[in-house]
């Protein structure tokens, strides 16, 4: 076998093997965002914070609640944990490297972790409630806002 063929078979096993070490490197770096998104309760808060957006809607347009089975299986599909996984992971793994990832992850195993996945998910659906609060206090004010575009 000539020296060139050689080079070439050696180039593309360094190539191929480069593609087979980043598509690994890909799959743990999911595997830990995963891992931290489960860890610090992001599934349990994306469920509170759309139950609590349904009720909120409910509240402020009670005719809703007709097609509350509806409107709840439409969130389920929409914007379940597993509807959301693909694009979730894919934010968290343009900000956060494979070594953070885990970090963080083992900081949700700590007792404080622990307790901060659990008010988080609370918090959600507590601020998404205040936010409705006082978008519909200072309704008023921006619809004099609007009215002198007209």
């Amino acid at each position: 076998m000539s020296v060139v063929k050689i080079k070439i078979l050696l180039s593309f096993a360094v190539l191929f093997g480069g593609l087979i070490t980043g598509a690994g490197e890909s799959v743990s770096h999911k595997k830990a965002c995963l891992e931290m998104l489960y860890a610090s309760g992001v599934p349990e808060m994306l469920k509170r914070a759309f139950d609590s957006q349904l009720e909120n809607q409910i509240r402020a347009v009670p005719e809703l609640e007709k097609i509350r089975p509806q409107l709840t299986e439409f969130y389920k599909k929409a914007f379940s944990f597993k509807a959301l996984e693909p694009e979730l992971c894919a934010l968290y793994m343009k900000h956060y490297s494979l070594e953070e990832l885990k970090a963080i992850s083992a900081f949700y195993r700590t007792p404080a972790g622990k307790k901060k996945a659990k008010v988080d998910a609370v918090l959600s659906a507590e601020l998404g409630a205040l936010f409705l609060k006082h978008s519909q206090k200072k309704m008023p004010e921006l619809q004099k806002l609007l009215q002198k575009l007209n």
